[in-house]
């Protein structure tokens, strides 16, 4: 995966003379904390067919292009710049998407004036708003004193019956198959074979950041049992909610994480790896119970602490505590991202950073062997499921530097894009290379990761010298397909493909506008990309069963609710927009069946996670009247579930 990063910083330099070629503003600095500082615009591109009101007059001018389109009655805060809005947060002010809204009289679009005022921030105080009490506190286990003889430094140390050796092991082994997966933090053959030995002997202690560490692992494995095996949180006209275990107030492993946060006060001003690694899995943690909010903080305090520890010390490449560090390191990088791009949630630094921080090594160990262990023929985890655990940790870190050029270089610019009286948007040429770039992150991924468009719903290639297997990974409804998949396999590889398909989506966006708002000027080529954007937001694997069962388990939850409220915002506007309609009816590139399946699944999501998310909460007020039925009115639509999209 280093090749891949590598490739990724000759490809930016070659997009650089590109977008200063083709009069693009200037591609932004990446360290910088603002994308953008300067550049100029981009003229509009040739039309493609001239308009019936053009043969009668000539030439429109924009003026005329405005009242065409309804934008002269715009509030005057719509036509300012409204760069203090998050990228998934400014769809819903569009022009055409805004007074689509405003004509269906549709109550909540009210809360808009206050969206245009207070920006991003409005959004989070939903959020604030649903969760303004903390977790419950007085959930607890029983515990009783360990004699460990003499010893004053483990007087206050105890030890709770009910978490027996059994549970340890079973709350590990899940912890390290499905969380543990998806952000390698942990030293597996550390943890069980000296942390856990040590404290089942000696007991839980309050300065002890080991018993910390252990009992924030144990509440996350109950989560990733509960999570999936546990009752749902609620049942809508015979619909299981995707949230398991526990209540929405009470979430599984409650227990076990206030024991943990009990004795983390005594450890929390220490600037330790372990220290940094009990705040992510406290940030893991909740964002399991949808607390966003609580999350961040987490995550800041964590990458706070990661920034000493990178200044402060010199990182050896040979070091398997160093290693740790760097995973400890990029977690923290990719989780701070998310929050500032979608939240618009201030960033602590820690990205500037990374120039000093090599990637991790993710060591390929041998099995596990120990007190966890059944025996001397166990087998452990193979080399080669390690390794496809590690490289998608190590793509993600790849794909994250490409998206946050796609938005530095399209979404985050100074100049402004979205404008009602003219398309500003990126010149197709800039497009199609960061398109291109995309695509080389793809076919430069381990085979075992490797996919395309056609079988992105297949199981990943095991062997490399064998073609694919031809088993579905995902469907649209649960159906047979396991739940319970072998170390996360099917949210490890939803995220990853979920993502990619984000990226592409984030990309082609800025076309949708134009078709929405400018018709008259799209070229064929335009109408190309902005078919792609619309297919790019079709289908994504993580609506899809079994993640949508298991919404516990899916990191960083938040960025999907915001995004599947835009995203169905556009897919409205392919029913209602001449323009946008030709495109999905006639251009052949994404159907109207395929359009029509993803509005059933991303407002089943939505309907599903308002119970625990204020922002999904708000969000339902738009999407219920806009679409006039419930998700379970759409699987009556003579939809199949089991419609091929291969080809």
């Amino acid at each position: 995966m280093v090749h891949v990063l590598d490739t990724l910083v000759r490809l930016e330099n070659k997009l650089d003379n590109l977008a200063i070629g083709s009069g693009s503003r200037t591609a932004p600095d990446m360290n910088s904390s603002s994308f953008g500082a300067s550049g100029a615009s981009s003229s509009a591109p040739a039309p493609f067919a001239t308009s019936m009101s053009e043969a009668a007059t000539g030439k429109s001018t924009d003026s005329e292009n405005r009242k065409q389109l309804g934008l002269g009655d715009l509030p005057a805060e719509l036509q300012q710049n409204y760069q203090h809005l998050t990228a998934p947060h400014k769809i819903i002010l569009w022009p055409g998407v805004y007074m689509h809204l405003l004509n269906l009289g549709i109550i909540a679009v009210s809360d808009l004036q206050y969206v245009l005022q207070q920006g991003t921030s409005w959004f989070i105080n939903r959020e604030v708003a649903k969760h303004s009490t903390p977790l419950a506190s007085e959930v607890s286990l029983p515990c009783f004193a360990v004699n460990v003889g003499a010893s004053p430094d483990l007087s206050s140390n105890v030890t709770f019956p009910t978490l027996t050796v059994e549970r340890v092991r079973e709350y590990s082994e899940a912890y390290f198959n499905t969380f543990n997966v998806l952000h390698p933090l942990l030293d597996r053959e550390n943890f069980v074979n000296e942390s856990v030995p040590r404290i089942l002997r000696e007991g839980y202690g309050d300065g002890d950041v080991e018993s910390v560490l252990a009992l924030s692992v144990f509440a996350l494995g109950q989560v990733a049992i509960d999570g999936v095996f546990g009752r749902p949180v609620s049942v809508v006209d015979s619909q299981p909610s995707g949230l398991h275990g526990g209540t929405p107030d009470q979430p599984p492993g409650l227990a076990l994480f206030n024991e943990a946060r009990r004795r983390f006060g005594f450890v929390a001003t220490q600037c330790s790896l372990q220290n940094v690694q009990v705040l992510l899995l406290q940030a893991t943690y909740y964002e399991a119970c949808a607390r966003h909010l609580d999350s961040w903080r987490s995550a800041v305090a964590a990458s706070m602490a990661c920034q000493v520890l990178i200044r402060s010390h010199s990182i050896d490449s040979s070091s398997a505590t160093d290693d740790y560090m760097r995973r400890a390191y990029w977690t923290c990088v990719l989780s701070e991202d998310l929050y500032h791009f979608d939240l618009d949630l201030p960033r602590t630094g820690v990205h500037t950073l990374e120039g000093q921080v090599p990637l991790p090594h993710l060591r390929n160990g041998q099995a596990e062997q120990g007190m966890f262990s059944p025996g001397p023929s166990s087998t452990g985890i193979s080399s080669e499921t390690r390794s496809h655990n590690e490289d998608h940790f190590l793509a993600m870190i790849a794909l994250r530097k490409l998206i946050a050029r796609i938005r530095g270089v399209i979404h985050e610019a100074s100049t402004p894009q979205e404008s009602p009286y003219k398309y500003d948007g990126p010149p197709v040429t800039v497009v199609r290379e960061l398109a291109r770039q995309l695509d080389s992150w793809r076919a430069l991924l381990p085979h075992p990761l490797q996919w395309n468009d056609q079988d992105k719903f297949d199981c990943p290639a095991s062997d490399p010298t064998h073609r694919r297997p031809n088993e579905a990974l995902f469907s649209v409804d649960s159906g047979p397909a396991p739940i319970n998949r072998e170390y996360n396999l099917d949210v490890v590889t939803a995220q990853l493909r979920t993502r990619f398909y984000y990226a592409r989506f984030m990309l082609y966006r800025p076309l949708l506008y134009k078709a929405l708002h400018f018709p008259e000027l799209m070229t064929a080529d335009d109408a190309n990309c902005c078919a792609l954007a619309i297919k790019s937001a079709c289908l994504w694997p993580l609506t899809m069963a079994p993640p949508k069962n298991k919404k516990r388990l899916i990191p960083h939850l938040f960025t999907w609710t915001q995004n599947f409220l835009d995203i169905l915002l556009i897919l409205r506007m392919c029913t209602v927009n001449d323009c946008l309609r030709s495109i999905v009816e006639e251009g052949g590139v994404v159907g109207r069946q395929e359009v029509e399946l993803s509005i059933r699944l991303m407002l089943e999501w939505i309907r599903d996670v308002k119970q625990v998310d204020g922002i999904a909460e708000w969000s339902w007020g738009i999407l219920e009247p806009l679409y006039g039925q419930e998700p379970a009115q759409q699987r009556d639509l003579g939809i199949s579930a089991d419609v091929d999209f291969r080809g």
